[in-house]
């Protein structure tokens, strides 16, 4: 589970420097996006409490089942941070962020990325292989639940986190011995904050926040009409001969 943060900031990371040196790409504004079909959840929401808690994996569930999502997202690692917004549905992920003054978007539809700048309307396509990493998706909230059991976990306490009931869950991984420590909203199982300590003692913290949950409006991971896109593996494959190798 550790590892899905180290990929996210190397994705984060590559595609919005990337997106200065090779190309960035044209869009229409992102913010309207979050909105639509999209509902806050909210602590309202949460039906009377059961004398008996239900377990993790139940309260995991919950989130799986959800039609789409938007968060704003805060990742920090050894001083590096990045932050930005997210769209999520099914396989389908978005990202928004600002590097440089400059706006990036990051779509991925399970295999395949896209990555542009508004300001160049040109994008850069990118595959998993590309990347030269794990074939894991982009990392959401939810990735963080549907691979923990009850066997792994212990749970460490319920506490109030920005205004909602959160059960804070530790999970111990068997081979690494690295822990995930997870802050899980009790109304809707999806966490808000994730800490990841490995064997090192090196921590590494992604936060969710102004969660919405909901079915996303349509177009919402489509490049806008227009867009100029680049093959990084195209790129690349020129590379050697440019180089005289």
């Amino acid at each position: 589970m550790l590892h899905k943060f180290k990929i996210l900031l190397v994705t984060v990371l590559v595609l919005v420097f990337s997106s200065f040196g090779l190309a960035g790409c044209g869009g229409d504004k992102q913010e309207n996006n979050s909105s639509g079909d999209s509902q806050s959840v909210s602590a309202g929401q949460k039906t009377t409490q059961d004398t008996k808690k239900e377990s993790a994996k139940d309260l995991f569930s919950k989130g799986q089942k959800i039609e789409g999502m938007t968060c704003d997202y805060v990742f920090t690692s050894e001083g590096v941070t990045a932050q930005g917004k997210m769209w999520v549905q099914g396989d389908k992920v978005k990202h928004e962020t600002t590097a440089q003054d400059q706006k990036i978007i990051m779509l991925f539809d399970g295999s395949t990325y896209y990555s542009y700048n508004p300001a160049e309307n040109m994008a850069i396509k990118f595959t998993i292989e590309d990347m030269q990493g794990d074939s894991e998706d982009i990392d959401t909230p939810l990735d963080y639940t549907e691979e923990a059991s009850d066997e792994l976990i212990t749970e460490l306490e319920t506490m109030d986190y920005e205004g909602y009931k959160c059960r804070v869950l530790l999970v111990k991984e068997k081979e690494s011995q690295d822990e995930v420590k997870m802050w899980v909203r009790e109304d809707c199982g999806i966490p808000v904050r994730v800490e990841a300590t490995d064997v090192n003692g090196t921590k590494t913290v992604m936060e969710y926040k102004n969660l919405k949950v909901g079915a996303l409006p349509a177009g919402t991971f489509e490049l806008p009409k227009g867009v100029q896109v680049q093959d990084i593996s195209e790129l690349m494959s020129q590379m050697p001969k440019a180089s005289g190798n």
